[in-house]
């Protein structure tokens, strides 16, 4: 496995997640989530503020009042509507408080009947996130490529909003892992010709630290690790898919089958 300088080249160490702009308030949702400002925890509450917070913070064009109440107190009707109103008033409240701001300041604004966070007051790991992967598939060659995967990679510190169980986290969560092990396969692909090894240990890190489920990853590891003639590295990742996906009560595919006999030929 890669040691710990290899791991901060590769895909960031993890640790302390992102240089906050200059006057804006820090919002880490990769990972377990937290919001500070001027180096300081800001909390809410309230649940309500809480839900709301966590799910603007992953929607940074904003959600109407009909959706966030639908994602978050189904079945609620009107009551539903006050309890939105009543987030948006301690979020501001703390924020607020937070920053020293003036009452009129307001930290949840409202854009064609759309809530959201303000880009001028937030700097949202998950944006960022967005914004480098998306630079990367657009992106017209392979250094700016380079530049944008290991950007996104090293903001990647876990899964979306760890520690919440809502249901309508589910499938943002799984979307950013998808474009986190997609980020990984493509930096492995992109250095693997000159670099074999460096594009093995990005591979093992993301397996650890991105998603120990990923057929996609193991066999993108195997390939590699196949075509450096390291048949006992390729037996040893066969094996320890299969330990992992056991946790889960599944077996390797047969396509990943495939590849490792392929490969052990």
């Amino acid at each position: 496995m890669a040691d710990a300088a290899t791991a901060a080249t590769l895909l960031g160490t993890g640790e302390s997640g992102f240089v906050v702009a200059p006057g804006k308030t820090k919002v880490e949702v990769l990972g377990v989530p937290r919001v500070g400002w001027g180096g300081q925890e800001v909390s809410f509450g309230r649940a309500e503020a809480r839900d709301l917070f966590a799910l603007l913070s992953v929607s940074q064009d904003g959600v109407s009042s009909e959706a966030i109440v639908e994602a978050l107190w189904p079945g609620d009707g009107e009551r539903g509507g006050r309890r939105l109103e009543s987030a948006v008033r301690e979020i501001n409240q703390a924020m607020r408080h937070a920053t020293g701001c003036a009452s009129g300041v307001r930290f949840v604004v409202k854009s064609r009947e759309r809530r959201l966070l303000p880009a001028a007051w937030f700097d949202v790991d998950f944006w960022r996130f967005d914004a480098a992967r998306q630079r990367a598939a657009t992106a017209a060659d392979d250094a700016t490529r380079m530049t944008a995967l290991h950007e996104a990679l090293a903001l990647y510190r876990g899964p979306l909003l760890a520690g919440r169980d809502d249901l309508w986290v589910l499938t943002p969560r799984q979307a950013a892992q998808r474009h986190a092990v997609n980020a990984a396969v493509r930096l492995a692909e992109l250095v693997r010709a000159d670099d074999p090894d460096r594009a093995v240990d990005g591979l093992q890190l993301a397996v650890e630290r991105i998603d120990p489920y990923s057929e996609m990853l193991w066999g993108h590891l195997m390939t590699i690790q196949g075509e450096q003639g390291r048949q006992l590295a390729v037996r040893r990742s066969f094996e320890l898919l299969k330990e992992r996906l056991a946790e889960i009560d599944t077996v390797p595919s047969p396509q990943v089958r495939q590849v490792y006999e392929r490969l052990l030929r």
